[in-house]
């Protein structure tokens, strides 16, 4: 295999999900959410998180970036939304790149993917939440998403503010 690939995530790709999603919790919210909670984090924890996410049925997808090499290198996760007090009707759940992944498009083409798979469905808006700190904010921004409303999120026992962004028409993105 030579190139980067997108492609719909599978049971097998488990231990590589829990390892983008650890590793990205790590270098990203280091200094965002407190240091006891990130040092607390397993890969175990993060397998058995990914094994509950691949037995439900909510309507999620899961799509993977898989390096040259055959490494998941990032993936992103979205369904419907989980916010029934707003007229949104899907979600981005997560979306994490490994740094060697970062600033090469993989985050904008996980994106779109997933716009395509919300469209698929019906679905003609959606959000996400992202902890304000995350430097991502601007590449959702970037994206089109709008803010739409913030709130404290607790994470090893201290407010961390999350923002909510939102895009209300998929077909124009």
């Amino acid at each position: 295999m030579n190139s980067w690939i997108i492609r719909n995530a599978a049971p097998k790709d488990i231990p590589g999900l829990a390892d983008v999603h650890l590793n990205s919790w790590l270098s990203t919210y280091r200094g965002i959410v407190p240091d006891h909670y990130l040092d607390s984090l397993n890969l175990d924890s993060r397998i058995e998180l990914w094994t509950r996410v691949f037995a439900s049925d909510n309507g999620s997808a899961t799509l993977v970036l898989e390096s040259p090499s055959g490494r998941i290198a990032g993936f992103i996760n979205g369904g419907p939304s989980r916010e029934k007090d707003l007229d949104i009707e899907a979600e981005v759940y997560s979306l994490y790149l490994l740094q060697e992944a970062q600033g090469r498009g993989y985050g904008r083409e996980l994106m779109t993917r997933m716009v395509g798979y919300f469209r698929d469905k019906g679905y003609r808006s959606m959000l996400v939440w992202v902890l304000e700190e995350n430097p991502s904010v601007k590449f959702y921004e970037k994206m089109g998403g709008r803010f739409l409303m913030k709130k404290q999120l607790q994470i090893g026992g201290e407010f961390v503010p999350e923002l909510c962004l939102a895009w209300d028409d998929l077909e124009s993105n």
